[in-house]
C-alpha cells in the first residue's frame, strides 16, 4: 500500500491520520468540555499521541494521552490505572506509578477516542542514556533507579497487575513542578512548539483526518550523567492487564526483553514472573552503558543464542525444540556443556559474570565503580541470575527480590540517600533543548 503522506522524522507515524487512527490535534485545542487546553506535545507511540495541556479548573499542567480510535475501543489502560489508584494498599512503590487524574471520551473525524489525563513526565531512561556522554547514570543514581523500578513493580504485582511491556522507553523521569508558569512563561523557558507541515503525496488537503502540521515533542534535556537524583515513573499500561481476569495473556514486550517462555511460544502461565525476567534484563542496562543481550538485529534466534551464551543451557525441552540451534552452537550430547558445547560464531562464551565486568564501570577491581571488595558485584550477579531463571516458577517475586543482598545493601540505601537529600534540597530546573 502506497503512503498517503510524505513521511517526517521525529513525529508520529503520519499514515495513522486516517479513520481509526490518531486524532488530529493542534496547539490550542480544548478537551474535556473545555477544561484542558493543549499547549505543547510530550510524545507519541503507535497507539497514541501525548500532549501537555493546561487544566483550567485546577490551574496546573497535565498530560493528555489521546488513544487512536482503533485502540480506544478495547483499551484497558484507564481501567488498570484506575484500579492502581483506588488501591488502599500501603506500599512505597505506589509513588512510581503515574496518577490517573481524569479520563473521558470524545468523537473526532477519525472516530471515537479515549483520553487519559495524568501528570506530565520528562524523557525516558533510554533517552537520558542516549543523551549522556558515557551512556550511564552516576553509580549511586543507577542503584537508586534499580530500587525504584523494583519497588514500582512490587506495587503492580501486589495489586494483581502485570505490566507486560517493561522497557526503558516506558520508564520516564519525573520532572520538577512548573504549574506556576503561565503558558507564555513556559514557552519563554522551554521553547515554543515547532511544527512540520503534513503533506499528502497526491497534493490533496489532508483534512479532516490529518491536522495541517505535526508538532515536534518537547526535548527534555536530562542527560543521564548529570542526574544525581533521578526519580522514575513506570508508564504505558496500554498492554497491561489484571492477572486474575486474564487467563491467557499475550505479552507485548520487545523481543530483546522477552522472557524465554514467550520466545519458545509457551503459554504465559505466570505473567508476573515474565515481568521479573524483563525487569532483570532492563536492570543490567540501567546500571551500565549497554544492553545485556546484544544482537545485530532483533531476530528471535539471535536473541535465544545470546541468552544461552550469557546464562548457560536452557531446559532440555527448549533446546530440543529450537530448530536453528545448529546455526549457533555445536554440542555432542548434553553434558555440562563445559567441554562438549561451544558457540560456533563466538567460541569464547561471555557469561553473565564477564558481562558485569563489561558494563562500563571498570574492568578490574581497583578501577571498578562498584563496591567489589564489599561484594556488590557478586550480589548483583545473584540478583540478575535469580530474576532470569529459565523456569518462570524459579524466579523470585518482586517482594522477595527486595530482600536480596543487592537491594538491601546497595540499591535501597541509594534510594534512601536520594530521598534524604531531596527532603532538604529543592530540585533544580530541568532544561529543554530545541
Amino acid at each position: 500500500m502506497e503512503d498517503l503522506y510524505h513521511p517526517e522524522v521525529d513525529v508520529e507515524y503520519l499514515e495513522e491520520y486516517v479513520s481509526g487512527g490518531y486524532h488530529p490535534t493542534l496547539i490550542g485545542d480544548r478537551f474535556g468540555s473545555g477544561r484542558y487546553t493543549v499547549v505543547h506535545k510530550l510524545g507519541f507511540g503507535g497507539y497514541s499521541t501525548i500532549w501537555l495541556a493546561r487544566d483550567q479548573q485546577r490551574q496546573r499542567y497535565v498530560s493528555l494521552k489521546i488513544l487512536t480510535a482503533r485502540a480506544s475501543s478495547d483499551s484497558r489502560e484507564g481501567e488498570v490505572l484506575a484500579h492502581l489508584m483506588k488501591s488502599d494498599l500501603s506500599h512505597v512503590g505506589k509513588q512510581f506509578i503515574p496518577r490517573l487524574l481524569d479520563q473521558f471520551s470524545f468523537h473526532g473525524p477519525n472516530g471515537h477516542h479515549r483520553c487519559l489525563v495524568g501528570e506530565p513526565a520528562g524523557g525516558s531512561i533510554a533517552k537520558a542514556k542516549e543523551d549522556s556522554t558515557d551512556l550511564m547514570f552516576p553509580p549511586d543514581a543507577a542503584r537508586s533507579i534499580a530500587a525504584q523500578l523494583l519497588l514500582g513493580l512490587s506495587y503492580l504485582h501486589a495489586n494483581g497487575v502485570c505490566h507486560g511491556d517493561l522497557h526503558l522507553r516506558n520508564c520516564l523521569l519525573r520532572i520538577p513542578n512548573f504549574d506556576g508558569l503561565s503558558t507564555a512563561e513556559l514557552y519563554k523557558r522551554f521553547g515554543e512548539p515547532i511544527a512540520v507541515p503534513i503533506r499528502r503525496v497526491d497534493g490533496k488537503p489532508g483534512d479532516p483526518h490529518a491536522p495541517p502540521h505535526a508538532i515536534y515533542p518537547m526535548a527534555w534535556s536530562m542527560p543521564a550523567h548529570e542526574l544525581d537524583d533521578p526519580e522514575i515513573i513506570i508508564s504505558d499500561y496500554g498492554t497491561s492487564f489484571l492477572v486474575a481476569r486474564t487467563p491467557s495473556p499475550t505479552l507485548h514486550t520487545p523481543a530483546l526483553y522477552s522472557p524465554p517462555e514467550d520466545l519458545f511460544h509457551e503459554p504465559i502461565l505466570q505473567p508476573t514472573a515474565a515481568d521479573i525476567w524483563t525487569l532483570g534484563v532492563n536492570l543490567y542496562e540501567v546500571l551500565g552503558e549497554r544492553p545485556l543481550f546484544e544482537t545485530f538485529a532483533w531476530d528471535r534466534d539471535d536473541i535465544v543464542a545470546e541468552i544461552i551464551n550469557t546464562l548457560g543451557p536452557p531446559p532440555l525441552r527448549w533446546w530440543n525444540s529450537w530448530a536453528k540451534r545448529a546455526e549457533f552452537f555445536e554440542a555432542d550430547g548434553w553434558g555440562p556443556w563445559a567441554t562438549d558445547f561451544r558457540r560456533i560464531s563466538t567460541p569464547v562464551f561471555r557469561r553473565l559474570r564477564q558481562r558485569l565486568w563489561d558494563m562500563g564501570r571498570g574492568e578490574t577491581a581497583p578501577t571498578c565503580q562498584w563496591d567489589v571488595a564489599g561484594g556488590e558485584l557478586r550480589a548483583l550477579e545473584d540478583l540478575l541470575r535469580a530474576m532470569m531463571a529459565f523456569e518462570p516458577s524459579a524466579r523470585p517475586t518482586a517482594d522477595q527480590l527486595l530482600r536480596s543482598a543487592y537491594m538491601v545493601q546497595w540499591a535501597l540505601p541509594a534510594w534512601e540517600r536520594q530521598k534524604s537529600r531531596n527532603h532538604t534540597t529543592p530540585p533544580t530546573d530541568v532544561g529543554i533543548t530545541r
